[in-house]
Order: C-alpha cells, then structure tokens, then sequence
C-alpha cells in the first residue's frame, strides 16, 4: 500500500487515459488536510489525464472555485478541520453547479456523493470518478 492507496493495475474499461490529442476528462479539486493522500491521488489522476487542483482546507479550495473557470469533481476528507465535505461541496456549487462529490472517511458513511473509506485502491478511486461521470451524463429519472 502506497499512502493509503494500493498500487493495482486499472482496467481499460475505467477511464481513459488522455494524450496531447485527447481532451482532460476534468478538473478534480481535492481539499485535504493530508499531503501524503493528496500527493497519491494526484499522481493517480494526472496518470489518467485529469488536471488537478490541491487545497489543503476550504479556504483555499473556495480561493480556487473562485478563480477558476471549471471544476468537475471535488474529492474531499468528508470530515475538514473547518466545516464538513458536504457543506464545502454545496457553497461551492455556487460557482460551479454541475460539481460533483466524492468523500474520503476512514469509517463506512452515506452521503449525497460517493465515500472512499481509507485506505482504498487505485481501482476503487477511478470507479467512484466513473460513476460520477456517469451520473452526470445519465438522465434524471
């Protein structure tokens, strides 16, 4: 296991990985208190293509909602030291409404978004972003 993340092999089928000809499948933002953990899924995410944005709480991730045209997808500790993941998500849906969220916990939780309880793999990771993906995509029932 490499910081909380296990180094496995991803299906094809997960994402696709980006080249110079292929677009970003998105922005992630991921706000965590844990360098280590935001350091793995960066190197994760970069891998398949995604631009990365890093705040360490959510003061810097609402400087970054602000600042930038586009976040897709907010991966967040669901627990932050100043407020909670989901409260981060709804006051930066005010700048980016389509945001999709996913939680990180150490303990099992239901949530509006997806949970990655820790340690999860690299596989788990990249199907939670799928599933967004297709959330995002399907049409509302």
């Amino acid at each position: 296991m490499l910081n909380g993340i296990e180094g496995r092999c991803v299906t094809a089928a997960a994402l696709p990985i980006a080249d110079a000809q292929t677009p970003s499948p998105g922005t992630v933002l991921i706000v965590t208190g844990d360098s280590n953990l935001a350091a793995a899924v960066t190197r994760v995410l970069e891998q398949e293509g995604f631009e990365v944005v890093i705040a360490r709480h959510a003061g810097h991730a609402f400087l970054a909602a602000i600042t930038r045209t586009n976040i897709d997808v907010l991966v967040s500790d669901l627990t932050l030291d100043d407020m909670t993941g989901e409260s981060l998500a709804g006051m930066l849906r005010r700048y980016h409404p389509a945001l999709r969220s996913l939680y990180i916990s150490d303990r099992p939780a239901r949530h509006a978004g997806g949970v990655l309880v820790r340690p999860f793999t690299r596989d788990e990771l990249l199907h939670e972003l799928s599933a967004l993906a297709l959330a995002a995509i399907s049409p509302a029932s």
